[in-house]
């Protein structure tokens, strides 16, 4: 397994790109951050002259810049200082980060799509779940468990269908919270900086209970 082998979902990326922590996730992760189309396609950046893409064709992270700029719009138009127009300031980010190199976007195979496809579709109940997966944890889960890579992901019924696949074996995964852990113990935050971004995370939406440290 070579040293950046990881796959990041969206929920993940997103909130580290909306608290100005891009950076600090490639140091945890790997660099460059390694994400399925499903998450970020540079092709839908640029659609054809003259059409605008519904958001359902669209990849998740693009789908999440065109929220936040309606926001960041709608709060311009009312001359308020908003915080929806420093979010959208972040989550475009993502952009510079694929142009930078620092973001690439991973094809999956035929067996990974087939993989995805099952568990975005009712066949997902062998796999201990009632609701499908979004296209984003199914891509991510099917090239973590083809490749043997870590997963970041906070989809707990992602991680429920690589217990499932896995049996019995150990996988690697990280989450927010435990990244967030990672980075304080291993000296790249401290501990007060780590439950501050947690907490600011929590306050632009990421659902997670309780405090970062006990």
């Amino acid at each position: 397994m070579s040293e950046n082998s990881h796959i990041i979902d969206t929920v993940v990326l997103m909130y580290f790109l909306l608290v100005g922590q891009e950076r600090l996730l490639g140091e945890l992760l790997g660099k460059p951050l390694q994400v399925p189309l499903a998450v970020y396609d540079p092709d839908d950046r640029t659609p054809q002259a003259g059409t605008v893409p519904r958001s359902e064709f669209l990849s998740e992270m693009r789908q999440s810049v065109r929220h936040y700029e309606s926001g960041a719009t709608y709060a311009e138009e009312a001359e308020a200082v908003d915080h929806e127009i420093e979010s959208f300031t972040r989550i475009k980010r993502v952009d510079d980060l694929y142009d930078d190199g620092d973001l690439v976007p991973v094809s999956m195979t035929s067996d990974e799509r087939s993989l995805a496809a099952r568990l975005q579709s009712s066949e997902v109940v062998t796999y201990g779940l009632k609701v499908a997966l979004g296209p984003g944890e199914a891509a991510c889960v099917a090239i973590s468990y083809q490749r043997g890579w870590t997963i970041a992901t906070d989809d707990a019924d992602a991680l429920k269908v690589l217990d499932r696949l896995h049996g019995a074996r150990d996988y690697s995964y990280e989450r927010i919270r435990k990244l967030l852990k990672r980075a304080a113990n291993e000296g790249r935050v401290t501990s007060e900086d780590a439950s501050r971004l947690h907490g600011e995370m929590r306050s632009l939406g990421f659902w997670d209970t309780g405090q970062l440290f006990d």
